[in-house]
């Protein structure tokens, strides 16, 4: 071993970068693969409620094909700024993404705006 090699691994110090060094490594390929894994579908449907609080809509959606049946369901949103301007009522569609146990929606749009009409939650 050289002396260059000894003072690289042979040092505390020198251990301790090559084992973050190789840590940071590891976690960014598992990183990788683990989002490589997630599934999306597309969801068309009206926002019931925002909680922008715990960042989740609950959503009365469509069939989403190959996902599940048409249904009222509470989505997690990971994106801060797509929660301030919805509101109850609005005509949304999104990308569903499915990872593992956990689900959230993404590139939401809102496709028509909830009629905010002194006389429209009356007719809803």
């Amino acid at each position: 071993m050289s002396k260059k090699d000894r003072v690289w691994f042979g040092s505390q110090r020198g251990r301790i970068s090559v084992l973050v060094l190789s840590s940071l490594v590891c976690l960014n390929v598992a990183c990788q693969h683990h989002s490589a894994e997630a599934k999306r579908y597309h969801l068309q449907g009206t926002v019931v409620s925002v909680d922008r609080a715990k960042a989740e809509l609950v959503v009365k959606h469509q069939e989403i094909p190959g996902y599940m049946a048409a249904m009222t369901m509470p989505y997690a949103v990971r994106d801060d700024r797509a929660l301030a301007s919805l509101s109850p009522g609005d005509e949304i569609t999104a990308d569903v993404v499915v990872e593992q146990s956990h689900a959230w929606l993404e590139n939401l749009v809102v496709a028509k705006k909830a009629d905010s009409s002194p006389g429209a939650a009356a007719e809803r």
